[in-house]
């Protein structure tokens, strides 16, 4: 069920974009019409810098099979007598995640990228300058995440890492709900987005039910 649950959701989404960019084309006709061979031009000179799809959907494989091996190597350090506390797995865990954010961002900024740039390359001043809201609201939303990563360790000893760690992959749940309640994202969206939506919701929510009774 959690499978079909984010097949639902990349489907509402898929239908949320193509909504919008079909809204875009009626309004912009004429624009279009005038600008089309400018954006063919564009999109020739361009097409070899970006990833095509096929190498996106490569990279989502492997960022869903790398992830996906982070439960069951944390609950290994943990396991017997002799394993690691969840406090000291956490620790571990951040300052891996410290050291390989911090060489992939150098390898990008020196030209070697291991992950494609999604945007212009930006310089420390650049980034200094940036309002300090905006800094904190990154450093809030990765507080948020460790204290939810920690207590997913820490639940893990009486539930079981396996339950603990699928009960943890609901977070597409709280995402959408996010978007649904805050940013308004699916204003304006088809009704089959809606029901694709429904769809997700029932699916996730089916799919804890069956991980409780599982786990009782």
């Amino acid at each position: 069920p959690a499978l079909l649950g984010v097949l639902a959701n990349a489907g509402a989404y898929a239908m949320l974009q193509r909504s919008r960019a079909q809204a875009g084309e009626e309004e912009n006709p004429m624009q279009e019409s005038e600008s089309c061979e400018e954006t063919s031009v564009e999109e020739t000179s361009t097409v070899g810098g970006q990833p095509s799809i096929a190498k996106n959907i490569a990279m989502c494989v492997v960022g869903g099979v790398l992830m996906g091996c982070w439960a069951p190597l944390s609950a290994r350090s943990m396991a017997g007598a002799q394993g690691l506390s969840p406090y000291f797995s956490f620790l571990c865990f951040v300052c891996s995640c410290f050291v390989v954010g911090i060489s992939i961002l150098a390898a990008q900024q020196a030209g070697c990228s291991l992950i494609p740039r999604v945007g212009a390359r930006t310089t420390l001043r650049e980034y200094m300058a940036l309002p300090p809201l905006l800094h904190g609201w990154g450093l809030l939303g990765g507080a948020i995440w460790a204290v939810g990563t920690m207590s997913n360790l820490v639940s893990g000893g009486p539930l079981g890492f396996a339950l603990s760690y699928a009960l943890g992959q609901t977070a597409p749940v709280v995402a959408v709900l996010w978007g649904l309640a805050w940013y308004r994202e699916f204003n304006g969206a088809p009704r089959s987005a809606a029901v694709f939506l429904a769809f997700m919701f029932l699916f996730f929510f089916g799919a804890i039910a069956l991980l409780c009774l599982g786990g009782m």
